[in-house]
C-alpha cells in the first residue's frame, strides 16, 4: 500500500494495489445449464465425451460461482450455459456480468475457455451504476458482418480513443479447450505512454460493471444438420474469468474500504473524500479538484474564511481571476466576500480580528447607510457625527433634508449656532440677534478675535471708536538676510552683546552652560506700537535637525512700567525642506485675552503697554545648550496711507472724543487746555491752562509761553538772571539779578538779600567774588587787575577732592602729597627721589631707603634725581648694599674686606659676597685657592694635576710635589706602578716580591751597561745638548733607563722590552743623523764665509803658513781679519764633529753588541 506522503510530510501521490477484482466476485450470467438437467458432450478431437448438467447438484453444477473461483489447472472448474440444443446461438447471446460495486481502473480482462472460443463476443462497460454500457472490446471472426465494424488492432493518433476496436485474432474454433482470450485496455491507443495527462484515457479505463456478451458459437457447421448429439456439443464455457485494475482513487488514497450502509470506498487522503476520492473535502474548495500524478499529489487546498465560517463551495471564475477558488458561504460575525474579508453591507470593522458591528447611520443625516472602517458615516451637508446625528457647526435643526445653515455672522459668533433652534451665541463683545455688531467701546468686528471686537483705546478719554480707513496693513520683520538688523543678544545679568550672524539667521553664544540668553529687538519693533494690538508676532527658529529645536520660547514685552511674558509652544507644522535646516515658528496674538501673558492685563493696560513698548526680548531656553538660531521676526502693524489702504488695517481706531480732547485718538488737548499730568503723556486729562497772566499754555505738554522775565510749567518761576515773586500776576514781578553775566540769584526772604545762585564756572561766594576751591585768581579785580579763576598747579600732586588744596588768590599749593614739596609741588621730599613731574603715581618720589650698613651718610639722603646713596669703601649699588667686585664681607661702618684671592689658584679676582670663597680652578681648594687638593699637585696657572699614584703600590694618594707618589716596599716609578729592579708582581697577593738568587747576574751586568752609559753621558756632556740633539740625547737616556727596569721585570714584561731595544736603536740612528746635520752646516758656513771674503777682496791663505791677509784696501783691513778668524774655528769645529761622529756610531755600537748580548742571556735563562 502506498503512503500518500513523503518522509518530509509533503503530499504525494498513492494508489490502493493491483489486483484480480473479479477474485471470488459474483458474475451474474444470463443462462446457465442444469435447469432443467440436461446432458451435453465435449468436443476433444476426433470423439466426443458426454456428460450431464445438474444444477441442483453441487457435483454436477457449473453455476456462475465458478467464472470467479480459485483457479487450478489441474482440476478446472467452469461455468457453462445451455447448449444449442437449448437455442444458444446467434442472434441469442449470453451475458456474463460482474458488479464491481464502486470505480475501477481496469487494465486487464481475460477469459479461459473451458470449450472452444466463441466466434463472436463483445465486452461492455458501465462508468456508473445505472449508467449506459459502453463498448469496450469486440472480438470476432465477422466483425463488420456481425458489429458492423472493420478488424483493426490499434487506433491512429487522432482518432477518438475512447472507440472499441474489433479484432479477429480470437475467433478461431481452435483450439477446442483451454484457450484464452486476454483484453487489454491500453493496447493499442496512443496515448497510453502519457496516461497521466490523457483525461480521455482515465475515463475509458474506469468501471464499475463489466458485460461479457456471448454473441455466436464456434462450430465446424454440423449444427446445420440439427443433430441433438451435435447440437449438445456446442455451448459457452469458461474456466476463469479474472480482471486485473485497481480500485479507483484518483491518486488520493493508497487502499479502499468497506463501510457499512456504503459498500467499498476509497480510504481518501489530500482531503479528498468520495467513493473514488473524486472531489474536495466541503472545506477545501481553495483550487478545482484533480486526479494526483507523478509530478504533483493536487491535494485539496483549504479554504480562507478568515476564520468566521466552516462552509465554503468552489468558484472556477473567481478561481480563474484571483487563483483562489474557494468561496465562503455562511460567513460570521456580519461579514462577507468569497474569504468572509469584508463586513457585510451597513457594517464595518476597526481591525480584521475583531467582529463587524453594524453602521447604525443616521437615515436622516447621512448620505448611505454605509460606514467607513472606523464607522463613521458619510454625512448631508451641514450633518456631521460619528453616525451623522448631530447638526455640524453653523448649521441647526436635524430632519429628513439634513441641517439648515445657521444665520449667525460668524465674525461675532463663538460656536456658531445652537445645533437644536439655530440660536446664535455672541462673542463677549459683539451684540445683535445675528452677532453681527460691536457692543459700545468696542469697535472692529473680526472673526479671528476671541472677543469679536476690540476695546475702544482712545488713551482712556472715550468709549465711542470706529475703524479708520486711512490705515495700511504693514509687517514690520527681521529676516536677518544682510546682517543682524539691529538685534542684540542679552543674559540673564543684564549684559549686551553682540549676536553671530550668517545669513538668514543669527544666534547666542552663551557664557555658561546654564545662562538664559534673550534676542532683544531693535527700535522699529518698539516705541508707538498699539497699531500692533491684536495681531500677530511670529517667531520663527531653525536648527540642523528637528531634534534641536526648540519646544518652547519665552517672550518679555516691555512698557509703561509694565512687564509681561509669554511662554509660547510651536505650531503644529514643522517646515523642513530637503537639504535645508528645519524650522519651527511660534505665533502669538498680541491681545490681554491670549492666556499665555503674565500676568493678566485689561484691554486698556495692555494697549497702554504697546502705546509705549520700550522691550521685546525672546529667548530660546526650550532648546539644547543654544543649538537653535532666530531666522525671523514679523509684527503685524499699520500705517497711515495717504491713498487707498489696500490692504486695509481695520484694527486702528477712530475716536470721538469729549470736551478738552482732540486728535484721531483723543491723544492731543483742545486749544486752552493742557496735560492735568504731563508726565502721563496722552493718558492724562485735558484741563484748562493756568499761566499766572504771565502767558499762554502748551496743549501738550501744559509748559505756559511765559513773558514778564517768568518762566516754568505755568510761569510760576522768574528767568535765570532775575528775581521775584511770578505768583503775584504782575509785569513787575521778576527783576535783574546783581550777578556776573546776569546769572541767577535768590532773594533771602528774612533779610531781603540778593545771593547769587548761578555763579560762573569757577567763581563763588554771595555776588561771584571768589574762586572756588582748587582754583586761584581775582574774578572781579577786588585786589587789582581782574584775574580769571585758573585750576591750582601741583603737578598733580594732591587731591583735588580736599578743600584749600592751594591759595585762592596766589595759587602756592599748601598740600601737596606724593612725598612732594614746592610752591608747586614740584620737587620731592628730603629723603626721596625721583621726578615729582611724572604723570604715573609709581614713578614720582620713592624713598631712597640706603642701606645703613653699607651708607657713609645719613640712610635718608640720597641723590635727589637718580636716588645714588652714599656708600663706604669698596661698598657698591644704588642703595649701597653689596660689596664691589673682588671684596666681601659688608660691616657696618666697616665696609667690605679684600677677596685676596691667590692669583694663580683661583679663576677671578671675584668671591662670595658672603663667605669669600673664592672661584678655584681644577684640583685648587682653600678659601683663597692657594693649595692643592688632596690627590693633587702641581699648583699652577691652570690649576693642579691629579696625582694617580697606583693604589696597589702606593702608601697614599697623595703624591709628591714634583707628582711622584710614595711606593710602598718593592714598587718604583713614578705611580709605584712597577716592580723595583729584581722584584717581580704576585698576582696572588698584588705584591711586588724580590725575585729569586739567580736573577742577581742579570742585575750585575745591567750596572755595568748603566756606567757605560754614564761614561757616555760624560763624553757627550761637552756638547751644545739644546735643541732637537739635546732632545734625542735625553731620548737616549729614557730609553736607557726603561732597558734597566725591564733587565728586572718577568717574562710579562718581555714584550715591551724589546719595544726599548727598538726605540735604542731608532736614538743611535738620531744621534747621527744629527751629528751629520751639524757637519753639513759648519760646511754651509764655510762656503758662505769664503763668499764674503772674496767680495772684500780679502787674500785668506789656507794654511797655517799663509795666515796674513793681503788686501787691496787698507780701509777693510779690520774687516777681512776678522772674517779670517771665523772660518778658521768653524774650520776646527768641522773636524771635531767628524771624529765625534766616528767615535760616538762606535761607542753606541758597541752598547747594542752588550744589550743584545744582555737579552740573549736574559732569554736563555
Amino acid at each position: 500500500m502506498d503512503s500518500c506522503y513523503d518522509e518530509q510530510g509533503a503530499p504525494s501521490r498513492c494508489m490502493p494495489k493491483f489486483e484480480n477484482i473479479a477474485f471470488n466476485r459474483t458474475v451474474v450470467t444470463s443462462n446457465v445449464c442444469g435447469s432443467p438437467p440436461e446432458d451435453y458432450c465435449m468436443q476433444t478431437g476426433s470423439t466426443r465425451s458426454c456428460h450431464h448438467c445438474d444444477a441442483s447438484d453441487p457435483e454436477l453444477s457449473h453455476n456462475a460461482s465458478l467464472l470467479t473461483d480459485f483457479n487450478r489447472n489441474e482440476e478446472s472448474t467452469w461455468w457453462q450455459s445451455q447448449s444449442m440444443y437449448y437455442g444458444i446461438q446467434h442472434p441469442n447471446s449470453v451475458n456474463l456480468t460482474l458488479h464491481l460495486g464502486k470505480a475501477f481502473e481496469i487494465t486487464y480482462i481475460r477469459l479461459k475457455f473451458y470449450t472452444s472460443r466463441p466466434e463472436s463476443f463483445a465486452i461492455y462497460k458501465r462508468t456508473e451504476e445505472d449508467g449506459p454500457w459502453l463498448p469496450y472490446q469486440y472480438y470476432s471472426a465477422s466483425c463488420r458482418k456481425t458489429y458492423g465494424k472493420d478488424a483493426k488492432g490499434y487506433i491512429r493518433p487522432g482518432d477518438d480513443e475512447r472507440t472499441a476496436l474489433c479484432t479477429d485474432e480470437f475467433s478461431d474454433i481452435s483450439p477446442l479447450t483451454g484457450g484464452n482470450v486476454a483484453f487489454s485496455t491500453l493496447e493499442g491507443r496512443p496515448s497510453a505512454y502519457n496516461f497521466d495527462q490523457s483525461v480521455v484515457l482515465k475515463e475509458w479505463v474506469t468501471a464499475t460493471d463489466l458485460l461479457v456478451s456471448l454473441d455466436r458459437l464456434n462450430t465446424f457447421g454440423d449444427e446445420f444438420f440439427k443433430d441433438a448429439k451435435v447440437l449438445r456439443s456446442y455451448f459457452y464455457a469458461i474456466s476463469d474469468f479474472s480482471v486485473g485494475g485497481r480500485c479507483k482513487c484518483n491518486g488520493h488514497a493508497s487502499e479502499c474500504v468497506e463501510v457499512e450502509h456504503l459498500g467499498l470506498v476509497c480510504s481518501c487522503q489530500h482531503h479528498t473524500v468520495g467513493d473514488d476520492c473524486q472531489r474536495c473535502h466541503p472545506f477545501y474548495q481553495d483550487r478545482p479538484w484533480a486526479r494526483a500524478t507523478g509530478d504533483s499529489a493536487n491535494e485539496c487546498l483549504k479554504c480562507n474564511c478568515s476564520g468566521r465560517s466552516d462552509e465554503c463551495v468552489f468558484d472556477m471564475e473567481q478561481y480563474r481571476s484571483t487563483g483562489s477558488g474557494g468561496r465562503c458561504v455562511s460567513c460570521r460575525d456580519n461579514t462577507d466576500g468569497p474569504h468572509c474579508e469584508r463586513c457585510r453591507e451597513n457594517h464595518y470593522r476597526e481591525s480584521a480580528e475583531e467582529p463587524c458591528l453594524p453602521c447604525n447611520c443616521n437615515i436622516n443625516g447621512s448620505v448611505s447607510l454605509q460606514c467607513d472602517v472606523e464607522g463613521r458615516c458619510a454625512c448631508r451637508v451641514g450633518v456631521t457625527g460619528e453616525k451623522c446625528d448631530t447638526c455640524r457647526a453653523g448649521f441647526h435643526s436635524l430632519g429628513p433634508g439634513g441641517c439648515r445653515p445657521c444665520e449667525c455672522d460668524p465674525s461675532g459668533t463663538v460656536d456658531d449656532c445652537s445645533p437644536l433652534d439655530g440660536r446664535c451665541h455672541c462673542k463677549p463683545n459683539v451684540e445683535g440677534q445675528s452677532c453681527d455688531r460691536c457692543k459700545p467701546g468696542f469697535f472692529n468686528l473680526q472673526q479671528v478675535n476671541p472677543a469679536g471686537c476690540q476695546a475702544c483705546f482712545c488713551f482712556g478719554h472715550s468709549l465711542a471708536c470706529s475703524s479708520s480707513n486711512h490705515y495700511l496693513a504693514i509687517n514690520i520683520s527681521s529676516d536677518f538676510i544682510e546682517d543682524q538688523d539691529g538685534w542684540l543678544g542679552e543674559f540673564s545679568a543684564g549684559q549686551e552683546y553682540p549676536l553671530l550672524w550668517k545669513e538668514g539667521e543669527v544666534y547666542l553664544l552663551p557664557l555658561t552652560e546654564e545662562d538664559i540668553g534673550f534676542y532683544k529687538a531693535p527700535e522699529k519693533f518698539l516705541g508707538h506700537q498699539v497699531y500692533s494690538y491684536g495681531q500677530l508676532l511670529s517667531i520663527t527658529f531653525t536648527s540642523e535637525t528637528a531634534e534641536l529645536l526648540p519646544d518652547h520660547v519665552t517672550l518679555l514685552l516691555q512698557g509703561s512700567g509694565v512687564t509681561l511674558s509669554a511662554d509660547l509652544s510651536p505650531q503644529p507644522v514643522l517646515d523642513h525642506d530637503p537639504g535645508l535646516s528645519s524650522r519651527r515658528s511660534f505665533i502669538v496674538r498680541l491681545h490681554e485675552n491670549e492666556m499665555r501673558f503674565e500676568p493678566p492685563l485689561s484691554a486698556f493696560k495692555f494697549q497702554q503697554l504697546l502705546n509705549n513698548l520700550t522691550t521685546l526680548r525672546i529667548s530660546n531656553a526650550g532648546g539644547q545648550n543654544y543649538t537653535s538660531q532666530l531666522a525671523g521676526v514679523t509684527l503685524t502693524s499699520a500705517f497711515i496711507s495717504s491713498g487707498p489702504a489696500n490692504p486695509p488695517a481695520p484694527w486702528v481706531e477712530s475716536c470721538s472724543c469729549p470736551p478738552g480732547f482732540a486728535g484721531q485718538f483723543c491723544e492731543q488737548c483742545a486749544p486752552g487746555f493742557t496735560r492735568e499730568d504731563p508726565s502721563r503723556g496722552s493718558l492724562s486729562t485735558c484741563v484748562p491752562c493756568n499761566c499766572h497772566q504771565h502767558g499762554t499754555c502748551h496743549p501738550e505738554t501744559g509748559v505756559c509761553e511765559c513773558s514778564d522775565f517768568t518762566t516754568g510749567m505755568t510761569c510760576e518761576h522768574c528767568l535765570d538772571g532775575y528775581y521775584g515773586n511770578a505768583l503775584i500776576g504782575t509785569r513787575g514781578d521778576c527783576q535783574p539779578c546783581p550777578c556776573p553775566d546776569r546769572t541767577s540769584c535768590a532773594e533771602i526772604a528774612e533779610t531781603g538779600q540778593v545771593v547769587c545762585t548761578n555763579c560762573p564756572t569757577r567763581q563763588t561766594g554771595m555776588r561771584c567774588q571768589m574762586c572756588e576751591d582748587g582754583y586761584y585768581g581775582d574774578p572781579l579785580g577786588q585786589s587789582g587787575a581782574a584775574r580769571p579763576c585758573v585750576r591750582c598747579d601741583c603737578n598733580g600732586n594732591v587731591d583735588f577732592n580736599a578743600l584749600g588744596i592751594c591759595d585762592h588768590i596766589t595759587g602756592r599749593c599748601l598740600k601737596c602729597l606724593r612725598h612732594t614739596e614746592g610752591e608747586h609741588c614740584q620737587r620731592c621730599q628730603r629723603g626721596f627721589y625721583g621726578d615729582a613731574l611724572n604723570q604715573t603715581a609709581g614713578q614720582k618720589c620713592k624713598p631712597c631707603s640706603c642701606n645703613p650698613g653699607g651708607t657713609s651718610g645719613h640712610v635718608n639722603e640720597c641723590h635727589p634725581q637718580t636716588g645714588n646713596c652714599q656708600c663706604l669703601a669698596q661698598v657698591t649699588g644704588r642703595d649701597c648694599s653689596y660689596c664691589e667686585v673682588g671684596f666681601f664681607n659688608l660691616q657696618p661702618g666697616a665696609g667690605c674686606e679684600r677677596c685676596k684671592c691667590n692669583p694663580i689658584g683661583s679663576s677671578s679676582i671675584a668671591c662670595h659676597p658672603i663667605t669669600g670663597q673664592c672661584l678655584c680652578r681644577a684640583g685648587v681648594e682653600g678659601r683663597l685657592c692657594d693649595s692643592c687638593r688632596v690627590g693633587f699637585f702641581g699648583f699652577s696657572s691652570r690649576g693642579c694635576r691629579a696625582c694617580n699614584c697606583d693604589p696597589m703600590g702606593s702608601i697614599s694618594m697623595q703624591c709628591h710635589s714634583n707628582g711622584t707618589c710614595h711606593c710602598r716596599q718593592g714598587f718604583v716609578g713614578y705611580k709605584c706602578d712597577k716592580c723595583e729592579l729584581n722584584y717581580f708582581h704576585n698576582r696572588a697577593t698584588h705584591q711586588c716580591e724580590e725575585c729569586p738568587v739567580c736573577y742577581g747576574l742579570i742585575k750585575k751586568q745591567a750596572e755595568k751597561l748603566r756606567t757605560g752609559l754614564q761614561d757616555l753621558e760624560k763624553l757627550l756632556a761637552p756638547f751644545d745638548c739644546r735643541g732637537r740633539f739635546g732632545e734625542q740625547r735625553h731620548l737616549l737616556k729614557y730609553h736607557m733607563a726603561r732597558l734597566y727596569e725591564h733587565e728586572h721585570q718577568r717574562e710579562d714584561t718581555l714584550p715591551n722590552a724589546l719595544e726599548d731595544f727598538l726605540a735604542f736603536q731608532e736614538a743611535r740612528e738620531a744621534f747621527i743623523k744629527q751629528f751629520s746635520s751639524l757637519e753639513t752646516s759648519t760646511g754651509t758656513l764655510l762656503a758662505q764665509l769664503h763668499g764674503i771674503t772674496s767680495t772684500l777682496n780679502c787674500s785668506i791663505s789656507m794654511t797655517g803658513e799663509e795666515g796674513k791677509d793681503r788686501r787691496k784696501d787698507e780701509g777693510s783691513r779690520g774687516v777681512c781679519q776678522t772674517f779670517t778668524e771665523t772660518m778658521f774655528m768653524v774650520k776646527a769645529s768641522q773636524k771635531q764633529l767628524k771624529q765625534a761622529t766616528l767615535d760616538l756610531d762606535n761607542m753606541v755600537g758597541v752598547l747594542l753588541v752588550h744589550i743584545v748580548s744582555i737579552y740573549s742571556r736574559y732569554f736563555t735563562v
